[in-house]
């Protein structure tokens, strides 16, 4: 077993390593390590790679294959409201598509999501708020997946020192995106992808030779309790049907590394048929995902404090045969590719937004972006910004939150931006500049609420408050909004 996983990670390190500083050789300045303009390497070439990329980034391993394999006993078929979600998710992106182009085509650059908003909204400190409450928040994403996500891969090789073999898991990623920047993200993407469906493919392929030696398949479906094949009643559902859809449906609208890309693109109609694509995508690799997860009882019976995929695991490699081997070194190139995809598309916009709407304020673009310095400048950044958020994600983690407490609280916390971003989008920049201060509360308090209910869900041992932190933060950042929308019209009546 050892053997096949550490083939299978040399073999991604191979290939994700060449890619990286393949493209990193021809980048010259910043703009060709962030899309900043047109005309440089940080750029999205066709509807084939936006989609490939917004797919495989939504594709976590830490929040997404192992959720889903740890929350599959306690919700089972249940985790199919998580396909559907997304799916409308990346259609609702898909229906502001237009919108969004249209606003960004207005500016002589390629703008972050934050500095739009504080131009829309005549804004500096909105503008510094939303680069803020972002930048926290795709640092604690980042860091869950690569911390989880390596710590994970490295209980599949016991006989490496876990700091070693988790410490060489994450430096690829670093070092690949640092080096390569915006391009090697999208092209590893388009590669990562391949391995997903690899280990799709590879794992179900093991369940039918499973099934075939082991008395077939209405025995082994007999195995799956009636609660994970079964759309039974839970105490907690109605918490975590309300978060995911409030997680998944506006979140991607809210998302600065959808924004990335639709300025990285050079036509309108890349984004609207990659992100068309996307829509039917997901919902295919992700409904496999849930399959997966679900079929893994036919062949373990879960343990306590550990994850099933683990178990699942090392089932396989613990048995003989070749096709066991081989099922084994797609899924582990898969797990990887998954984990990478999101890491990487993760960290370089952190980076981005750090580098461009927090430190470079004040600062022209004309005078920045043909500087090989500022290049050097914004992948230390990058760098930095990565191993901090590594430590703060181990010290949450000692204090026990899980990956399910992670997702919610993270992702839930972004939620604070999308009334803003939506009023900009459609409003009227007028009455906009007049709420800037409301915009500005609307999106700390959101970030705030989102984080406060899923700790304070955690202190008193409750999943159904955890659940709810998405809720909490689009509520509360809807709320003031609201407010400040309601007394204009009262100040104009």
């Amino acid at each position: 077993m050892t053997a096949t996983v550490i083939a299978a990670l040399l073999s991604a390190f191979s290939v994700y390593l060449f890619v990286g500083f393949f493209l990193g050789r021809k980048n010259r300045n910043l703009a060709d390590l962030i899309p900043l303009t047109g005309g440089h390497q940080a750029e999205i070439r066709n509807s084939a790679e936006f989609s490939s990329s917004t797919v495989a980034t939504s594709i976590s391993l830490a929040t997404v294959v192992l959720a889903f394999f740890e929350l599959a006993p306690e919700l089972g078929v249940w985790l199919f409201w998580t396909v559907i979600t997304t799916s409308i998710g990346l259609f609702c992106v898909r229906f502001v598509a237009k919108r969004i182009w249209i606003k960004l085509s207005a500016y002589d650059h390629r703008p972050t999501l934050h500095e739009f908003l504080g131009h829309e909204f005549n804004s500096r400190s909105l503008y510094l708020i939303g680069a803020a409450c972002t930048s926290l928040g795709f640092l604690g994403a980042f860091a869950v997946e690569l911390t989880v996500g390596s710590r994970f891969l490295a209980s599949l090789i016991p006989e490496i020192p876990v700091w070693l073999a988790v410490s060489v898991l994450a430096l690829i990623g670093l070092a690949y995106t640092s080096y390569g920047g915006f391009r090697a993200v999208i092209v590893t993407d388009r590669i990562q992808m391949v391995s997903i469906w690899l280990f799709l493919a590879a794992l179900l392929g093991f369940y039918f030779y499973f099934v075939q030696g082991h008395d077939g398949w209405v025995f082994n479906l007999a195995n799956i309790p009636d609660e994970i094949k079964q759309f039974t009643w839970r105490e907690e559902l109605p918490a975590f049907l309300l978060g995911v859809w409030v997680i998944n449906v506006p979140t991607f609208i809210s998302d600065m590394s959808v924004w990335q890309r639709i300025a990285a693109s050079q036509k309108p109609e890349t984004v609207y048929r990659g992100l068309f694509s996307s829509v039917f995508i997901s919902a295919l690799s992700w409904g496999l995902f849930v399959v997966t997860a679900c079929l893994a009882f036919m062949v373990i019976v879960p343990r306590e404090q550990v994850n099933p995929l683990l178990t699942l695991l090392n089932a396989i490699g613990g048995m003989n045969g070749l096709i066991p081997m081989m099922a084994l070194f797609f899924v582990v190139l898969g797990l990887y590719g998954a984990m990478l995809s999101t890491a990487s598309t993760q960290l370089i916009a952190v980076s981005h937004t750090v580098y461009e709407d927090l430190i470079s304020q004040g600062r022209k673009l004309k005078e920045r972006i043909d500087s090989a310095r500022e290049l050097w400048i914004s992948r230390l950044i990058l760098i930095t910004a990565a191993l901090v958020s590594m430590g703060v994600v181990v010290i949450l983690s000692s204090i026990g939150f899980s990956i399910a407490d992670f997702v919610f609280a993270i992702y839930g916390a972004q939620l604070g931006l999308f009334p803003s971003i939506m009023a900009a989008l459609f409003g009227d920049k007028t009455k906009l500049q007049k709420l800037s201060r409301w915009a500005s509360v609307s999106i700390a308090s959101g970030f705030i609420a989102g984080w406060a209910t899923a700790g304070y869900g955690k202190f008193i041992l409750n999943d159904e408050v955890v659940f709810l932190a998405p809720v909490s933060s689009l509520l509360v950042s809807s709320l003031i909004l609201g407010i400040g929308f309601l007394l204009l019209k009262k100040e104009k009546t």
